[in-house]
């Protein structure tokens, strides 16, 4: 079974599409389960969450008090999955459903632990520069310190073997925690590749990422994973 994992906070200007979009690429895909974490939203995200669930069996929605950023819905949802194998997905379809069927395709063909799908291969080309640049900057460093046949470190749509995750110890709550997962499963000795899938700009509601944050968290992961 594939879980696919839904942090959502204050998105529920993305909702309507994503319920959409998502459920007519897994009904071509199989056995699923999809994990819905309303991870503190203030905006009647976890009221639509429920209005999805009583429509669409295969959603199960996990409620978080407060706000606890991606990291920890990853945590939350990894204790709930049914599935062998789990999906990150935002809620915002900047990386859109369709291509979980590549990932799926990717891990069949290498037998790799982790999939990852890498903008840096399949395209950005209508994000804006001052938020490509930076993840440009930041995935190169990772790269020069880590594993450089890896191009995708931060971004978060990715296939994992869920034995593989519940095996290594993640202790980062926000953005960063892709980074974090990936250097420690190469460290563990897990198999990862790349594989192409393009990043769009969000269509609807805000952006949640605070640059200057994210850049602080990231440079005390390296820290503490040198």
């Amino acid at each position: 079974m594939l879980t696919i994992l839904l942090p959502c906070f204050n998105e529920s200007l993305c909702l309507p599409r994503l319920e959409e979009e998502l459920f007519a690429a897994l009904d071509k895909i199989g056995e699923h389960e999809v994990l819905a974490v309303d991870d503190g939203s203030i905006d009647g995200t976890g009221e639509l969450l429920q209005g999805m669930a009583s429509r669409r069996p295969s959603l199960r929605v996990l409620i978080h008090s407060r706000n606890g950023g991606i990291g920890a819905c990853i945590k939350t949802g990894l204790t709930e999955a049914h599935g062998e194998w789990l999906i990150p997905l935002d809620a915002d379809l900047t990386f859109h459903p369709r291509h979980i069927a590549s990932l799926l395709a990717a891990q069949r063909e290498s037998g790799a632990d982790c999939v990852c799908g890498s903008p840096f291969l399949g395209g950005m080309a209508d994000v804006p520069w001052p938020r490509r640049l930076p993840s440009l900057a930041m995935n190169a460093l990772y790269r020069a310190l880590f594993d450089a046949g890896l191009t995708s470190y931060t971004p978060m749509f990715r296939l994992y073997r869920v034995s593989a995750l519940k095996s290594i110890p993640i202790r980062s709550d926000g953005f960063e925690v892709s980074a974090e997962i990936l250097v420690l499963l190469r460290k563990a000795g897990f198999k990862a590749v790349d594989v192409p899938v393009p990043l769009t700009s969000r269509q609807a509601g805000e952006s949640k990422l605070n640059r200057w944050r994210e850049f602080q968290a990231h440079v005390r992961l390296v820290l503490s994973l040198r």
